[in-house]
């Protein structure tokens, strides 16, 4: 990690309008929350999708899918007010926690808001890998809500997007248009070829207070421990990783 150096200003300079589809509540937060805090500090737009709104997020507490459900957008509304994101921006797509498939219903719900909000780069979950590798100590599942959600958007981002056949009744919402993105952020990529770093130094604390917000999901210190260990380069500075990918 210590070969890390900022790519903030090479990808965003010319970006006015960036979105983050991910597929729970905290999903942002955990992944790239000090870039986000980064992008509005800098006076970019973003708009944040999530898929779910997490209803099933429940470990030992017995809580109804209803009742959880209520908790999380209340917390997801403290958090994003903390990382500068506007009320319209903060979008749920309402597919149930767990249901999340690489399907046509998916993709239309997604590629309707990229119609509307017309982002300029995505950043969303790693489509690809069923496990992550962090390093030689710690890898995770990669959920499948989060794999879907990937396809889903990649998909929504080049045909559906696009092309006018695809949802055509989407032109009967006001603002939307044909739309073509081709430049991602994923997250869950730590040792990929075209893996890229971004300070977020200046952003750590804000960073875990976004996390913290979400505490049906984690308390206090688990929130820095996650801010510690996604952000810690071994020097005197902070990076989020991500693999930038650019299409024709």
């Amino acid at each position: 990690m210590n070969t890390c150096i900022d790519q903030f200003a090479q990808i965003f300079t010319t970006k006015k309008k960036i979105m983050v589809v991910m597929a729970h509540p905290d999903d942002s937060e955990i992944m790239a929350g000090g870039t986000i805090s980064r992008l509005t500090a800098a006076g970019k737009e973003v708009c944040v999708v999530k898929v779910t709104r997490g209803g099933k997020g429940s470990r030992q507490e017995v809580i109804t899918e209803e009742t959880l459900e209520k908790i999380r957008i209340s917390e997801d509304n403290h958090s994003m007010e903390i990382l500068r994101i506007k009320p319209e921006n903060r979008i749920f797509l309402d597919i149930p926690d767990g249901n999340v498939d690489n399907s046509l219903e998916t993709i239309g719900k997604i590629a309707l808001q990229i119609r509307l909000f017309k982002p300029e780069l995505i950043i969303t979950h790693n489509p690809e890998d069923v496990i992550v590798k962090f390093d030689a100590e710690n890898s995770w599942i990669n959920h499948r809500d989060h794999r879907n959600t990937a396809l889903s958007t990649i998909d929504a981002a080049y045909p559906f997007s696009r092309d006018l056949l695809f949802f055509p009744e989407h032109f009967q919402i006001a603002g939307a248009e044909s739309h073509s993105v081709t430049e991602f952020l994923l997250v869950d990529y730590y040792n990929h070829e075209d893996t890229i770093c971004i300070d977020v130094t200046g952003f750590t604390q804000k960073r875990t207070d976004e996390t913290a917000s979400h505490a049906s999901q984690f308390d206090r210190k688990r929130a820095e421990s996650f801010t510690e260990f996604f952000t810690n380069s071994n020097s005197d500075k902070n990076y989020e990783k991500f693999r930038y990918v650019k299409v024709d």
